[in-house]
């Protein structure tokens, strides 16, 4: 196997530059690493990344890192499993650096040992202020603060004063203890429930959920009145009530409003829920919901809640145009389009942008455009390739091009036949619609027969473009 399909280098090589920097400075710490044939092995396989070269052979390796004798493979990967529990330490490490309430939790507890009093009532009023500034609201600000208060009291009364402990340990401390516990509680109890009743949609199965105590305590106002804690509870609600609009609306004021005290994570499951909810109802044929749905993307664009590593995804793209496009936003999409097509990777927007400009076209009825931009598009993507022929052949039927219209559902008929990455339910999509095409084409003079042709393609729920067929028959009769 080649050096270049071990653990280690794949691990190190996805690395952003600035990571595998930081890591390069912990693996020549002293401190964290005393081993020089780690050292030595990092930094040439370091080297080979940075300059875009392929990585030496395990033999080559073994002596670049500092070994005299004889090439031993299991030695060898021994240093190579040691240098990625370097790797596992350091992110660990960048972690609790990161975490400023854990990193606090953990430099107080570290002091307890000590009988330093200085020391740990410095490390107190360090973490305190931590704690009094830090603008999050997930469960884990909770879990951290209840440790924290925990260890506080612990500490004031081994060192403190009697008459300083009883003034600290009172009724108000044991209240905000067992908030902070039960603020953390409700908040994971509504995250898991959330995570279970989507999984049991995505996945048609039936899951009982139960809250238990975390339902009596949301009756609590110390509990309810916590913004973290009304955004999941929220969340809830709209997943599990039927008529539950106005509990969107409010969800997302709020979202709106506090969503960047959230962590990064939560952020995501936050605007999900408000996006998925949107896509719900848009696909149940609500306007409303279908402008929401381009609001929110919009949003979730300036948050970068959709980027992924400042990178927008071309189903994403595709959505927020089809989206527009069905509520005749075109002026929006266009200025969509020229503003964002930069988002997506280099090599996917050329493709898009004449894919999508070929849709705006198309239902703005400029058909000459539509061929125009499709002949710009690349058929290597499948996905491309068979939505593009839906629009080639609706085009040239709008534009009485019936030998081309022929030819090309005779071509793509024999296309879906043999494309193996095509599921049977999406060609079968595409069959009908062929299928149906050919009849409205061959018969268009028979009221009769079109009328009867219309009644199947309502009843038909396995076609594509249907709404653009029936418009069609509409025509005719």
């Amino acid at each position: 196997m080649s050096f270049e399909n071990t653990r280690i280098f794949k691990l190190m090589k996805n690395l952003e530059t600035i990571k595998l920097n930081r890591f390069s400075k912990f693996i020549h710490s002293p401190y964290f690493n005393k081993n020089t044939k780690i050292s030595q092995l990092f930094d040439q396989l370091h080297n080979d990344i940075r300059q875009g070269n392929a990585a030496p052979s395990k033999e080559e390796l073994w002596q670049i890192s500092g070994f005299e004798d004889e090439y031993n493979d299991l030695k060898f990967r021994k240093l190579c499993n040691d240098l990625v529990e370097r790797y596992e330490r350091f992110i660990a490490v960048e972690y609790m650096q990161e975490d400023k309430l854990l990193l606090s939790n953990l430099l107080v507890n570290a002091v307890k040992s000590s009988d330093n009093e200085e020391l740990i009532e410095k490390h107190i009023q360090k973490a305190s202020t931590v704690f009094e500034r830090s603008p999050d609201h997930s469960s884990d600000y909770f879990l951290q603060k209840y440790l924290h208060d925990k260890t506080l009291q612990n500490l004031k009364s081994n060192y403190e004063k009697k008459e300083d402990i009883k003034n600290f340990i009172n009724d108000a401390s044991y209240q905000n203890l067992s908030t902070q516990l039960d603020a953390y509680y409700v908040i994971e109890k509504l995250r898991q429930a959330i995570d279970v009743i989507t999984w049991s949609k995505q996945y048609k199965m039936s899951i009982n959920i139960d809250l238990g105590m975390a339902q009596g305590l949301l009756n609590e106002e110390r509990i309810s009145s916590i913004v973290s804690v009304k955004v999941y509870w929220l969340i809830f609600q709209i997943l599990t009530i039927d008529e539950s609009k106005n509990l969107y609306y409010e969800l997302k004021e709020l979202a709106r409003k506090e969503i960047n005290s959230f962590p990064k994570v939560e952020q995501a499951e936050i605007f999900d829920a408000l996006f998925s909810y949107c896509v719900r109802k848009g696909n149940e044929g609500s306007t409303e919901f279908q402008n929401e749905y381009m609001d929110l993307h919009e949003w979730g664009i300036q948050e970068e809640f959709i980027l992924k590593n400042g990178v927008l995804s071309p189903t994403s793209f595709r959505n927020y145009v089809f989206a527009g496009l069905r509520l005749g936003e075109y002026k929006r999409v266009e200025e969509y389009i020229e503003k964002h097509i930069n988002l997506l990777e280099g090599f996917r927007q050329e493709n898009a942008l004449s894919f999508n400009k070929a849709r705006v076209a198309w239902y703005k009825k400029d058909f000459d455009n539509v061929l125009t931009y499709l002949n710009q598009v690349n058929y290597d993507d499948v996905w491309y390739n068979i939505n593009s022929k839906i629009m080639l052949l609706a085009s040239y039927y709008e534009l009485d091009e019936i030998d081309p219209l022929y030819s090309l559902m005779d071509s793509y008929t024999a296309f879906l036949r043999r494309e193996k990455s095509l599921d049977s339910k999406r060609k079968k999509r595409h069959f009908q619609f062929i299928s149906y095409l050919k009849k409205i084409v061959n018969n268009p003079d028979n009221k009769n027969q079109m009328i009867q042709l219309k009644e199947e393609i309502i009843k038909d729920k396995e076609v594509t473009s249907k709404d653009w067929l029936l418009e069609k028959i509409d025509e005719l009769t």
